[in-house]
């Protein structure tokens, strides 16, 4: 329990012995306060170290050593034979009536610098800490091998000794870099060399380092609409003009982007599975978007996000294999694959730019950790992240089949669910007419986690939908969870029922 101090010198004092701080740095700020504010003004003389102890029930050295700091601080002073004093002559930058801000007060607004207001602006953000269903991008963490994954990384931090407790190379792992570039070749049917590949902390880190490199002030950016977030958002941030592109059954509508926008100095894309809407770029259009890049000098960045999960067939060849130009950068990630907290991702990068992309990872943060680089290198040189994917291809397409039926029975007339044969994702259509934020809204607050389909477009005006992951639930509650998701959606305090609109800005990710 809280003691306060008694007399009209002493009422600032409260000394809660429950709190974290220590309590002689309570009093130590209590005085300084106490000092700034004027109470204590210029002059003034404090009790002795023995009044003040008893008085708030502490130890007089406690109460010594906090007088002796704030002497040396400049805040009193000690005169032999007199007492302790405030010291005379302070220039208080705070007036005699400052008094500490409410947390619910505002602080006052400043003129933030052009690039703070844009990156403030932004609504990319991340949803820490556990998961609700359905968030979309979400692993099987309920199975994923972590008994496992420890040996890899107890073996990586003692076997790597000092070597890996350093910062590792710029790159990345050569070990990784070539478990990767062995992966791309029999997964996505590319050949590259591992002195190609850059390790980053996801793809997110990816996006940046591409738009820091490759991006000036008004350079033109042909972006799928809708489309990730994210990378949109930090492009935008870079000063680039991003120019949304509609999608149609093939894919990137190319035609329309030459029509409405200037010549792109780069284009983004999600060939393989469409994000978030799920479509597959035809082998028509990437050889015509290839054939552009070529044509135009233009880069291409594919982002290839969840392409180790389709359900029908073998996973399609990446764009990056018909790139006989080397003009596309190829973004992957583990974060889908393995889960987000091992932070790492990787870009394949032109070799003619390798050395621009290291440098300006140097500058920007390294950020991945070496222990983890070489824990995954074995991890996926001995098998095992091959093993771990097809287990996963066959769960995730078991609770994608249950998400689908359920959310045709429970839900009719609410949520229209598509069909996919890729991906970690599913899109429930609602209602022509209702709102699909509002929607979100009404789930998240009963921990029912989804995305608006509205918040992937800078332009488009798609029908309303919801974006809900598959992957991160469990098969045996999805039915529970869909039926709670549809008496949510009925009983919604505010019912969605407002006109759609065009939207304006990115949305989470």
């Amino acid at each position: 329990m809280a003691k306060h101090a008694g007399g009209a010198l002493l009422q600032g004092f409260d000394v809660d012995r429950n709190s974290p701080i220590p309590i002689y740095r309570q009093i130590e700020n209590t005085l300084r306060r106490l000092i700034l504010d004027g109470t204590l003004s210029s002059g003034r003389k404090l009790p002795s170290t023995r009044e003040l102890a008893m008085e708030l029930g502490v130890s007089r050295i406690t109460v010594k050593s906090v007088y002796e700091q704030l002497v040396a601080e400049g805040y009193l002073t000690a005169k032999t034979g007199s007492g302790t004093f405030v010291t005379t002559g302070l220039k208080l930058e705070m007036s005699s009536d400052f008094t500490r801000p409410s947390p619910s007060v505002s602080a006052p607004k400043t003129n933030l610098p052009v690039r703070a207001a844009s990156i403030e602006s932004s609504k990319a953000s991340v949803r820490h800490g556990a998961t609700d269903p359905f968030r979309p991008g979400v692993p099987a963490l309920d199975l994923f091998p972590v008994k496992l994954w420890m040996k890899y990384l107890s073996d990586a931090t003692l076997t790597g000794a000092r070597r890996h407790l350093s910062y590792g190379d710029v790159i990345g792992n050569p070990a990784l870099r070539r478990a990767i570039a062995k992966h791309l070749t029999d997964a996505r049917g590319m050949r590259v060399d591992p002195d190609e590949i850059i390790i980053t902390s996801g793809a997110q880190q990816a996006f940046v380092l591409i738009s820091f490199v490759l991006l000036t002030h008004g350079d033109t950016v042909w972006y799928e609409d809708p489309g990730h977030i994210a990378g949109r958002d930090v492009m935008q941030i870079m000063g680039a003009n991003v120019a949304p592109v509609p999608i149609d059954d093939e894919g990137l509508d190319l035609r329309y982007a030459t029509q409405h926008h200037p010549m792109p100095k780069v284009i983004f894309t999600t060939p393989s599975h469409q994000q978030p809407l799920g479509i597959t770029m035809s082998l028509t259009r990437r050889l015509a978007l290839l054939n552009y890049a070529k044509d135009n000098d233009a880069w291409v960045i594919e982002d290839d996000y969840d392409s180790e999960f389709r359900y029908r067939g073998r996973p399609l060849p990446a764009l990056s294999a018909l790139d006989s130009e080397r003009k596309v950068f190829y973004v992957g990630t583990f974060s889908k694959s393995m889960f987000a907290a091992m932070r790492l991702g990787y870009i394949v990068v032109p070799r003619s730019l390798t050395d621009a992309f290291a440098k300006a990872k140097t500058l920007l943060g390294q950020t991945s950790s070496a222990v983890v680089e070489q824990a995954m290198a074995d991890f996926m040189e001995e098998g095992r992240f091959v093993e771990h994917i097809r287990k996963m291809r066959r769960i995730y397409r078991d609770r994608r089949d249950t998400l689908f039926e359920s959310l045709s029975h429970e839900s009719a007339g609410l949520l229209a669910p598509q069909q996919t044969d890729a991906g970690m994702h599913m899109l429930a259509w609602l209602p022509d007419g209702w709102d699909d934020q509002t929607a979100h809204r009404a789930l998240l607050q009963q921990g029912i986690e989804s995305l608006p389909l509205s918040v992937y477009s800078l332009a488009s005006t798609q029908r309303p939908a919801l974006v809900l992951g598959f992957s991160g639930a469990q098969e045996s509650q999805i039915p529970k969870l869909v039926k709670r998701t549809a008496q949510i959606l009925q009983n919604a305090d505010n019912p969605p029922l407002q006109p759609p609109r065009r939207r304006l800005y990115a949305g989470l990710t």
